[in-house]
């Protein structure tokens, strides 16, 4: 609930004013703003803005000129601060960000114009991409191996050296011509656009894959050769930067605690958590308190049989109502007859006693198979927790110092990020085309 509360107000400070210098003398008609003079395209702006209304139709396209806008200054300001490595790092990324970057700008692409671009394909030969092949040539073993290696080797890892890329290079799959000119897909093309699984089946020679591979090339060239007569090379550079800059800034604030995993980290949060003074948690545990219950002692009954069949009759007859004393005192196998009393939660609990800890008060639990070893026979359990006693856990406990620590982590970077977006909106010069606006701006301030 805190964290909620924390990254709703976050939310609502990132939206805040922060006194930037806009002004809206800006009338090309092919520019949606001019950030200290640097152009934001308008086809960037509304092709992002027909993406947003295919889950939002409410969207409006002046929030997404901001949006454009204020990721155009923060992905700046986090390449600045952070290298590659750092900005991303935690991040699980299966495919050359460049090429997931590559991708991800044809998609965008194809989506918007996808009825126009097989029109243009139904031009071609074939009415298909195939139309557009001039020669296709299937690598010699030879020549694969000297960039893969022999297929018998044993393979540690799937990754080409300098030498090798540079064979790969010099091996063409298929060539063609498109509107805008001739060119070729090597196999470097093809490798480099792998991930893991994709170089192990290139390694294995699999050679459908490789030539499907790169037809989906092509594919993605037809896309981007397309668009940039359409609309013009310096239109489709600046959309992939607006894409670029998108997943910038969503790493700059994973780096600062935001986004869908709370439990991320990040070096920076690292950083500040270690900085934290005991007096800093012990007034984080007073504040909240409530945050660091748990369960302290439970009273519980169980039944112990010896396998699925009896447990599941067993079961069915509790449901049903049967009195679970009762029941135990027929059934149960433990030592104990089924009572165990109070189970207190206190230092290494063994595994009926989690199972108790864990089980909520008065709900029946489901048989569950105990746990054991090789040789060992496997009992049966029924638990049922007739009484909880909620305390909090201690203020100098580990879980305590680890969970404050993180907390205010989280609450001082966000405050940092807050600071950095309003210091890069105060020192930009902001220029908006007016006749874009659909509504006024809400995230800059007018300074009409």
């Amino acid at each position: 609930m805190q964290r909620s509360l924390a990254l709703a107000l976050l939310a609502g400070a990132l939206a805040l004013p922060a006194a930037a210098t806009v002004s809206y003398r800006l009338n090309d008609p092919a520019q949606a703003a001019r950030i200290d003079g640097a152009p934001v395209t308008a086809f960037s702006v509304d092709a992002l803005w027909r993406l947003a209304r295919v889950k939002d139709a409410q969207t409006a396209r002046s929030t997404v000129l901001e949006e454009v806008v204020l990721n155009r200054l923060l992905a700046g300001a986090a390449r600045t601060r952070f290298d590659e490595a750092q900005l991303y790092a935690g991040q699980r990324v299966g495919f050359a960000r460049e090429v997931a970057l590559d991708d991800q700008l044809v998609a965008t692409l194809r989506s918007l114009y996808g009825k126009e671009m097989q029109q243009a394909l139904q031009q071609l030969p074939g009415s298909s991409l195939d139309g557009l092949i001039v020669e296709q040539t299937k690598p010699p073993a030879a020549a694969l191996d000297a960039v893969f290696g022999k297929p018998e080797q044993l393979k540690l890892e799937f990754t080409l050296n300098a030498e090798q890329l540079a064979r790969a290079r010099g091996i063409v799959l298929l060539r063609y011509t498109l509107p805008s000119g001739a060119g070729a897909v090597t196999l470097y093309d093809v490798y480099r656009r792998q991930n893991v699984q994709g170089r192990v089946a290139l390694y294995n020679r699999q050679a459908d894959f490789l030539q499907q591979q790169a037809k989906q090339d092509l594919a993605g060239r037809f896309v981007l050769d397309w668009s940039r007569r359409q609309v013009g090379e310096a239109a489709v550079a600046d959309l992939r930067h607006a894409l670029a800059e998108r997943g910038e800034v969503q790493a700059l604030r994973q780096q600062h605690g935001i986004g869908d995993d709370i439990e991320n980290t990040s070096a920076l949060l690292q950083r500040l958590a270690a900085e934290v003074t005991p007096a800093q948690v012990a007034a984080y545990y007073a504040r909240h308190r409530s945050e660091f219950t748990r369960v302290e002692r439970v009273k519980a009954r169980h039944i112990r049989v010896a396998d699925e069949q009896t447990a599941q009759t067993v079961y069915k007859a509790l449901a049903g109502g049967a009195d679970f004393a009762a029941t135990a005192r027929r059934y149960t196998t433990a030592g104990d007859g089924g009572a165990p009393g109070w189970i207190r939660h206190e230092g290494k609990p063994d595994w009926l006693a989690q199972l108790a800890l864990a089980q909520p008060e008065g709900q029946l639990s489901r048989p569950i198979r105990t746990p054991a070893g090789p040789r060992d026979e496997a009992a049966w359990e029924i638990v049922l927790v007739e009484q909880r006693v909620i305390g909090y856990q201690a203020p100098d406990s580990e879980a305590v110092r680890y969970a404050a620590s993180n907390a205010l982590a989280r609450t001082t970077a966000q405050a940092q990020l807050v600071s950095l977006r309003k210091q890069l909106l105060r020192g930009a010069q902001i220029d908006i085309n007016r006749s874009l606006l659909d509504q006024p701006l809400q995230t800059l301030d007018d300074a009409k």
